[in-house]
């Protein structure tokens, strides 16, 4: 049986009512749904330990010197200087480049991801020049929709849960153990959790 997004966000709440909270001050979360295509996937490689707004920008300006589309054969096109043009650091011109290369050569797949599991898909991901766990679980969650991921790597994720828990979960190599723990009773709508979290982390910066 089906269940709807709802009845998943009321099993959430019950299980951890911190969230519970947010969700009556905040209401349900933003879907945060992108395409399952390749530009998603070079954009989330943009925002990479940069804000969304600046990792838009340079998206923006990179879709306009594809002339509109971003995919692999436009970006083929394009010399590394036309890309640090449009804003990318040089490591990500590398990156960025090697990925259209990869999709190209057939090598990379974007559209083959959602036939894979979560760690066959993240596996994938991450084999490709520049992309982490990171790029792979922000894909995962916001392209393909999958519900049970846990970024443990995003910055809001984890000073969310500091904010929201009065906790320091930031200890170095334990950070990953520490936030991933926090979360088990999220399981299996770590997605759902996760967004609940950047919610909150968002509606506390805008006030």
């Amino acid at each position: 049986m089906l269940i709807n997004e709802s009845s998943k966000l009321d099993h959430l709440c019950r299980r951890d009512p911190k969230l519970a909270g947010i969700r009556r001050r905040l209401g349900d979360p933003s879907p945060w749904k992108r395409p399952a295509t390749f530009a998603t996937l070079v954009r989330i490689v943009l925002e990479q330990q940069v804000s969304l707004a600046s990792g838009k920008a340079t998206f923006d300006r990179l879709r306009f010197a594809c002339g509109g589309a971003v995919n692999a054969s436009r970006i083929r096109l394009l010399d590394d200087a036309s890309l640090a043009g449009c804003g990318l650091s040089r490591q990500k011109v590398r990156y960025v480049g090697q990925l259209a290369r990869d999709v190209q050569a057939r090598r990379f797949s974007v559209a083959g991801l959602a036939r894979l599991s979560d760690d066959e898909a993240r596996q994938q991901i991450t084999s490709r020049l520049g992309l982490g766990d990171w790029t792979a679980d922000i894909y995962l969650m916001m392209a393909l929709g999958r519900e049970d991921i846990l970024p443990v790597g995003d910055l809001a994720l984890v000073t969310g849960l500091e904010e929201l828990d009065g906790v320091v979960y930031r200890q170095g190599k334990q950070t990953t153990a520490n936030v991933t723990e926090r979360a088990e009773i999220w399981r299996p709508y770590r997605s759902l959790g996760t967004k609940l979290i950047w919610a909150n982390y968002l509606d506390r910066r805008r006030k």
